[in-house]
Parts: structure tokens; sequence; C-alpha cells
């Protein structure tokens, strides 16, 4: 059982599951070990989860609180987060989720300002607070940080996942460079709170972070019920370029033919077999709705992870009064 401090934040976790992918590489898995070796020092029990296919992390989520855990740790990367959020959402289980970051990208990290480093994680699994963030929803699904359709979707969905596990992030360089020279850049009709938009590339973010630690919509918020829809309403291999480096440098929002624009409901509908992508991982074809979805999810967030999510917030009520 998950006790809390008095003041009613810090929770004492003492049964955890950690979901983790046993093929990633030797480095990976001695930062998993590190991280299970201070937990064990701080007298948690664990039991590890291996998935062997997608899906597994979400079965294993599913039945975690039946089996007296009070706590799943995602070891992986935002993929396999996103599959253990869909476990309990599809259980109707609030258990609370912490993240071991071990993928290639690791967002939600950068998001909340948490360290890749085993002691650090494990500090904040032991220290650290609960957050309580709200889902987004597309194609009877849930995610946490975005969903997409466009350029990026398409390399989601074209890319090697053997060819992921040896390169990590040039794996997904090399799928972008391309698809930079045959994807098609379609024109996407967008519907963002019934006003109608058009773009060529949309990514609907509840998160800041987009690929990284880059912002891509600096005023998204985890905790907050509204979706930013960054509309990209360039085609060409060129225009996508210009996006990212302007991403990489903290400027995206401030090209003349990029607009962010807040909303609870996003409809995207464009040429079919279009992709989605939620979460860094594939989400089926155009049409798609886009929600908040009246789900939330409890986070386990560092001290430094909390302020920043505490900021937003305040960020978002003092938005909300300027309405």
């Amino acid at each position: 059982m998950t006790t809390l401090s008095p003041a009613g934040q810090r929770p004492a976790f003492r049964h955890l599951l950690v979901v983790y992918n046993p093929t990633a590489g030797a480095r990976r898995q001695r930062r998993l070990q590190l991280f299970l070796e201070e937990l064990a020092r701080a007298g948690c029990r664990y039991e590890l989860f291996a998935t062997t296919q997608r899906g597994d992390a979400e079965t294993a989520a599913s039945t975690a609180g039946d089996r007296g855990f009070d706590l799943i740790v995602a070891a992986g990367g935002d993929g396999t987060l996103n599959e253990v959020v869909n476990g309990l959402a599809m259980a109707r289980r609030k258990l609370p989720v912490a993240f071991m970051p071990l993928g290639t990208a690791n967002v939600l990290a950068a998001e909340i300002r948490l360290s890749c480093a085993p002691r650090k994680v494990a500090k904040a699994v032991l220290e650290g607070r609960l957050r309580t963030i709200r889902l987004g929803e597309a194609q009877g699904r849930y995610f946490v940080l975005m969903a997409s359709v466009g350029a990026d979707a398409a390399v989601v969905h074209g890319l090697d996942l053997d060819l992921k596990r040896r390169l990590g992030k040039l794996a997904y360089g090399l799928e972008a460079c391309r698809r930079a020279l045959s994807y098609g850049f379609p024109s996407l009709e967008v519907i963002v709170d019934g006003v109608p938009y058009t773009a060529r590339m949309v990514v609907a973010c509840k998160a800041r972070c987009y690929g990284g630690p880059f912002r891509a919509a600096p005023d998204a918020d985890l905790c907050g019920e509204m979706l930013h829809a960054v509309l990209l309403e360039r085609a060409g291999a060129w225009s996508m370029l210009r996006y990212g480096l302007a991403l990489g440098l903290g400027r995206l929002g401030r090209l003349p033919d990029v607009r962010i624009v807040p909303g609870r409901r996003i409809v995207i509908n464009g040429p079919a077999g279009t992709p989605v992508q939620a979460d860094g991982d594939p989400l089926g074809l155009l049409p798609v709705e886009i929600s908040v979805s009246g789900l939330v999810v409890d986070l386990v967030v560092p001290e430094t992870g909390e302020g920043a999510l505490m900021h937003d917030q305040a960020g978002q009520q003092r938005q909300e009064q300027d309405a």
C-alpha cells in the first residue's frame, strides 16, 4: 500500500513493478541494474517484467493493481510509458507511474527535468512527489506527450526497429532524410475547437518538449486541460529543415509560417493513408480526432520537475485570467 507524508504529497513506495525491454543494449541494461540496486538498498521490493513484443507493457500494467503493486516503473522509452498508461486506462486503475529513461528521445524526462542517471532516477522514485497529469486521446488510445500527423508520423511508421536499437537517434535521422525526399507533404484540413486551418504537418502537444529537450509548444502543460496544436504550413524538404533548425534553436513558434493554437478538440482530415503517431509510436491513419481525455495519471516527478509543472500551471491560470 502507498503511504503519504503528512503533507499528502510525497509517497513511500514499497512494492514496484518494473516493466522493461530486455533487447536494450548492454549500457542501458547496466543503467537499469544500478537503478534497481538503489531501490533494493532503500528497502523496496520489485518485480521485473520483460516485454517481448508490442502490447506486453500494456498487459502487465492492466493487471498490476490486482497483484498488489503500488507503483509501476516504465523502464524504457516514451513508447513504453505510453503502453503502461494505456494498460492502466484499460483496467481503469489509478496506480502511480514512474519513468526510468532508457529510450532514444526520452521526451518525458526532458519535460519533467528528470535526469537519466540511475541514482538520480531512484532518488526521484524514493523522494519525489506525485503530480496528476491529464492524458490526451486519439484513435481510441491515450497519449502523454503528443500526437501528430505529417512527415514525423511518416518517419515513425517507416522506422526500422532493429536499426533503431542499433543506432538510436541516428536511425531517426536517416529515416527522416529518406522521407524528406519521398514524402508528398499533403495538405491537411485541421479544425481546432471549430475553427478551420490548413497545414502540412500538425503536432497536438500535451507537453512542451518534442523530439527530446526541444520546446515546440512553450505554453503546453501536462497537468492542464488544453492541447496546443502546432501547425506547420509549408511543404517540402527545405521547409522541414527550417522547422527542425528553428525547433533546435527554440524559435519554432516565431516563424511566420508556424501557428500554435490552443484547444480541447482537434480534427484532422487529409488523403487516405496519411499516418498518425502518438508518443513516438504508430497510431493508424487519417482521419483522426485528438482531444483532452477525462482520464488522469499520477506521475512521480523529481523536486525540480514538480517545480516546472507547478510553473506551467501558474502560467496556464494567468492565460485564463487574461482571456
